[in-house]
């Protein structure tokens, strides 16, 4: 009898944390929820874990592993990748607490102290956990480095997708789908209640929409996430030659060099690194000021307009008519972005004042994560006896449920917090 047992992420989105008993018991993720004034940690692990997998880098399933280290010595499985992103956003998680006058849950010693535990595994090499137990990871084609996670035990397989992407982008070929027998599978469902607009048609419309913005005398900016959005829509504005200058900030510049280092794993590196080497990378209020001499496009972070240098760009031009913000991330409620969406108001100056922008805006979905369509296509590949659902809004997880039933046949489970589920 083997058990699966939630300690983050069950009718939620964020701070992934799942405890897998096969005998000897493995984290398969532990990450945080950053919500607009708090941060959510998963439930804390009070038991012997064997070994720590992660499936890629992003804060909400790796953000919480140093804080693990403070007590745990067992190794932790990662790909290169990974590890190499994750560092830089645990050391950034330390500088923001310590910003916002918070106590950071753990500081750069224990960083550290986490890499002496790190193990770097590549794509499709089988690894021995245990004499019983063994892993193997797959690109997930979700950020650079994202793994979908296969364990066997015996004859028994167990998939955990982590987050993923079917369907290929501009930056990856979509996952690996060679993954073999599978008994059970772990799956998210981000989006279990909706299908994607088609990408390319996303992309036409979002670069349209920019160079209208530059014709018009305008900027345009592009707030994103540092990991993979920031190089994706450079990647996409260097491929439709937008006429006007572009301008990389933030975070997105340190990722944009591990995304060089690791460009074998690019669908296609040369265009990749051609985007790159095109943008101006903008360095501190000098840079800044240059963008802001003549309409030009400017990519920022944060995605969700919440801190980052896209908060100095949106002070001079958010009632600029001519101007527009193009989203291109999830937004999550209670952002400035999210706030845009839904109220056409966003949050603005020292005093926080509540404001209509007399700049345009615009969300294009851009994302990284499946459809419900590309997850049952994924799952009737794959044809498990049992699903298990994670990483889901609680008003969606019971519409996927039900699609996956009434579909495949298969039976699925909803996780929920700090509930064992038993199976065999």
């Amino acid at each position: 009898m083997f058990s699966l047992t939630a300690h983050g992420a069950a009718e939620e989105v964020g701070r992934s944390a799942f405890v897998l008993d096969f005998g000897e018991k493995f984290l398969l993720d532990y990450g945080i929820k950053l919500n607009p004034e708090s941060v959510d940690y998963p439930l804390e692990i009070n038991e012997h874990v064997k070994a720590v997998i992660l499936s890629h880098a992003h804060l909400d399933h790796s953000g919480l592993l140093p804080y693990f280290y403070k007590k745990s010595e067992c190794l932790s499985f990662m790909t290169q990748p990974t590890l190499d992103i994750s560092d830089v956003l645990w050391k950034d998680s330390i500088k923001i607490a310590e910003f916002e006058g918070m106590a950071p849950k753990y500081n750069k010693a224990e960083i550290e102290r986490t890499h002496r535990y790190n193990f770097v595994a590549p794509y499709k090499k089988e690894l021995h956990l245990t004499k019983e137990v063994s892993l193997e990871f797959f690109d997930a084609g979700h950020i650079l480095g994202s793994a979908l996670t296969k364990l066997t035990f015996n004859d028994k397989s167990f998939l955990y997708t982590g987050d993923y992407k079917l369907e290929e982008t501009r930056l990856h070929k979509g996952c690996d789908m060679s993954v073999g027998k599978v008994d059970y599978v772990m799956i998210e469902s981000t989006y279990g209640d909706r299908i994607h607009p088609n990408r390319k048609d996303v992309e036409k419309r979002f670069c349209e929409s920019v160079q209208e913005t530059i014709n018009s005398g305008g900027w345009a900016i592009v707030p994103v996430l540092a990991v993979g959005r920031s190089q994706e829509v450079l990647d996409v504005l260097s491929n439709y030659h937008i006429d006007a200058d572009i301008y990389l900030d933030g975070m997105g510049k340190q990722m944009a060099e591990i995304y060089i280092k690791h460009s074998d794993l690019i669908k296609d590196p040369k265009q990749l690194k051609r985007a790159l080497n095109d943008a101006i990378w903008v360095k501190g209020q000098s840079g800044r000021k240059k963008a802001l001499k003549k309409p030009c496009i400017i990519v920022t972070t944060s995605g969700m307009m919440k801190g980052g240098p896209v908060v100095g760009y949106l002070e001079k031009l958010i009632n600029d008519p001519r101007s527009k913000i193009h989203l291109t991330s999830y937004q999550a409620e209670g952002t400035p972005g999210r706030m845009l969406m839904d109220e056409g108001k966003v949050p603005f100056g020292k005093d926080g004042s509540i404001i209509k922008p007399l700049c345009k805006y615009e969300k294009f979905e851009f994302s990284a994560h499946p459809s419900q369509e590309e997850m049952l296509k994924s799952l009737k590949a794959w044809d498990p006896k049992k699903v298990f659902l994670v990483h889901g809004d609680k008003k969606v997880m019971p519409v996927f449920k039900k699609k996956i039933e009434s579909t495949l046949g298969i039976e699925t489970v909803v996780l929920q917090m700090g509930k064992k589920i038993e199976f065999d």
